[in-house]
């Protein structure tokens, strides 16, 4: 399921694809480069609310596995960061 904030960050990374094309057209460097920056941006808050996105629909399917998963993680994280 396709959260709300992955839609709007693909939006954002659209947006910043058709302000780079503006700035390209118009011949403004500056407003390229914030079309670049805004379409990187969107690209990666897509990214990252697609996995977050993909964790919970797994964690919907097999709650079970996903405990077990985050116990191992909580596991291997103590052991590491509380060596003595």
């Amino acid at each position: 399921m396709t959260s709300v904030n992955t839609i709007k960050s693909k939006a954002e990374e659209l947006a910043g694809k058709g302000q780079s094309a503006l700035g390209d057209v118009f011949d403004d460097p500056e407003m390229e480069a914030e079309g670049k920056i805004r379409q990187a941006s969107g690209h990666a808050a897509y990214t990252v609310n697609s996995f977050l996105d993909c964790l919970v629909d797994g964690t919907r399917s097999n709650p079970l596995g996903a405990l077990l998963a985050a116990a191992a993680v909580g596991l291997v994280l103590g052991r590491h960061l509380y060596k003595k």
